[in-house]
């Protein structure tokens, strides 16, 4: 599991730093979201290996949407509705299913 939440966190950051490369335009944004990308691919292909595909990638999906929607929250002043909110409560009831199962 600690793979899995590695490697959506790297994934999440790596994702963060898009608005900040301004389209790949500024360097060390680019390196930031290049490396990101790489530590989360590392980390989830090290978890479908011991886990498998379909939960691994599932479980990882969830918890890098989850994380992303903290960033932005905590760090970019975003703002969620309340149909936005559900929905990030149905993704977290969805992965403690998919834990669960």
């Amino acid at each position: 599991m600690a793979s899995i939440i590695i490697g959506s966190l790297a994934f999440s950051i790596g994702g963060a730093f898009m608005g900040i490369s301004d389209g790949f335009t500024k360097f060390w944004p680019s390196v930031v979201i290049a490396a990101c990308f790489v530590v989360g691919a590392g980390f989830l292909a090290k978890a479908v290996n011991r886990d498998g595909l379909s939960t691994t990638f599932v479980i990882g999906l969830g918890i890098e949407a989850v994380l992303t929607v903290g960033i932005g929250l905590a760090l970019l002043g975003e703002r969620l509705t309340a149909a936005q909110t559900a929905g990030i409560a149905i993704i977290l009831v969805g992965l403690v299913t998919m834990k669960q199962g």
